[in-house]
């Protein structure tokens, strides 16, 4: 019976880290479709109790997976300051107000 208990909860931990890996791998735009659908399940009323409490707790991953996205790609962004003599827009960092405070605490914490 404790060895039954053990492989289950491998299975679970192997199941939560697979889903961990792939949250990863999905790129914002499936992650936002895949959260519109959640949405709409949930709007339509017809969803069990249980299955709905699932569909909010993996609406809840989708949300923070898609913010996550969103920071990642705004810290990429450089902003166009104007062009060049050849018309080619020039690029500059972001300045420090520009950045958000969180981004802020975590450049004077390194």
């Amino acid at each position: 019976m404790a060895k039954s208990k053990i492989q289950a909860e491998e299975k679970k931990t192997d199941a939560a880290e697979l889903s961990s890996e792939a949250e990863n791998t999905v790129s914002f735009e499936d992650a936002f479709e895949r959260l519109q659908e959640v949405v709409r399940t949930l709007e339509n009323g017809q969803t069990p109790l249980d299955e709905s409490l699932k569909l909010y707790e993996e609406g809840i991953r989708l949300i923070r997976q898609c913010h996550e996205k969103l920071t990642g790609a705004r810290r990429r962004i450089e902003i166009i300051a104007g062009t060049n003599a050849d018309g080619e827009p020039v690029l500059r960092q972001m300045d420090e107000e520009e950045r958000s405070l969180d981004e802020r605490s975590q450049t004077h914490g390194r």
